[in-house]
């Protein structure tokens, strides 16, 4: 007999375990009141945005500065990005229904069939910004509008708002109504409300995002029902329980570190988190979706991931790739996980056609 180790390794059994990992939803009783309200609160700030000078990307995308109000009457600064210069806003031209203080969403600017496209609604990762630059090729690659924004507190929308000095996700940590992922949450769903009114998504509306954007993905979604197609990659929040004992760096490490700084504190943060976790809004996604899991990852790990697609309704395509959140050569692959949400967005075409 030919000599061989039949030990499983470790990290098969791992992986086959956090694949399996299902805990239960814990949503409190006021959390649909939760988030109707704050669905509510946000319908009564105007988006007023303003446009910026348009530039052209080396890829021919055409870059729009917008500027739009959010919950709390937050600015925040995002970008539209279209593959044809005649498609995107006249700079600095009025948005009709929305330039005046009170003017409501209202509905987006008609476009021909012919020329109906979809449009993906994008974000950053925690501690980061977006780049419209880089994510011009997203929008050329799928035949796609783009509309990328700075989550409060971050980039260009920095000042936006105070922070925790401790650690972004502290803010408002003990008070689900005053934690800035609620305010996050709000300006996510508010972007995707933007790009309708300047005329994008006739074709379809994509929700996109990678880790802590992929998070707000998920959870605008559940609130907003507004996309027709979700792709998000090692989406963060997930089984906060879990995150508590799994993860190791980044804003779940703020979370553990505060605590063991603060263990009185532990009951009304985890409890501010379960509004926030994404299992508890899994089963309300409604629409089709891929998600991308990395079998290694200290941020992220994979049975946090897990934790949300197990939950997810309609299941999703899910795409495990060795790594994520690191600097190893194997994150190379999630190329392929940009080609194929790309793929999908490329021949999406939404059924229904928004009426101006």
């Amino acid at each position: 007999m030919a000599d061989y180790d039949s030990t499983i390794p470790a990290f098969a059994v791992a992986a086959t375990a956090a694949r399996e990992t299902r805990p239960p939803i814990t949503r409190r009783g006021d959390f649909r009141r939760f988030w109707r309200e704050t669905r509510e609160e946000l319908a009564s700030v105007a988006p007023n945005p303003r446009l910026g000078v348009a530039v052209t990307s080396a890829e021919g995308a055409r870059i729009t500065p917008v500027k739009f109000a959010s919950l709390d009457n937050c600015d925040i600064q995002g970008f539209l990005l279209t593959c044809e210069a005649n498609r995107a806003p006249v700079t600095g031209a009025p948005v009709a229904g929305a330039t005046h203080p009170g003017a409501p969403v209202g509905a987006p600017v008609s476009r021909p069939a012919s020329t109906a496209r979809p449009v993906v609604i994008t974000t950053h990762g925690y501690n980061s910004q977006c780049n419209p630059v880089l994510e011009a090729r997203h929008t050329v690659a799928c035949n796609a509008d783009l509309f990328c924004f700075d989550v409060r507190g971050f980039g260009l929308s920095r000042r936006a708002c105070d922070l925790h000095p401790e650690g972004y996700i502290l803010t408002g940590a003990t008070d689900p109504r005053r934690s800035i992922l609620r305010g996050a949450v709000g300006d996510y769903v508010r972007a995707a409300e933007v790009a309708r009114l300047l005329g994008s998504g006739s074709g379809g509306v994509v929700f996109h995002g990678r880790s802590f954007g992929g998070a707000l993905a998920l959870a605008a979604q559940a609130v907003s029902q507004m996309a027709d197609f979700l792709a998000v990659a090692v989406p963060t929040f997930g089984w906060a329980f879990g995150r508590r004992h799994l993860v190791k760096e980044g804003s779940g490490k703020e979370i553990n570190d505060y605590l063991e700084r603060h263990p009185s504190h532990e009951e009304a943060v985890m409890e501010t988190m379960s509004y926030f976790d994404t299992v508890n809004v899994a089963d309300r996604i409604g629409c089709r979706s891929i998600v991308g899991v990395g079998r290694r990852d200290n941020v992220v790990p994979a049975a946090t991931v897990y934790a949300i697609t197990n939950h997810m309704s309609p299941p999703p395509e899910i795409v495990e790739l060795p790594v994520s959140h690191s600097d190893d050569p194997d994150e190379r692959h999630w190329t392929g996980f940009d080609d194929r949400w790309t793929a999908e967005v490329a021949t999406l075409r939404s059924s229904h056609q928004y009426s101006s």
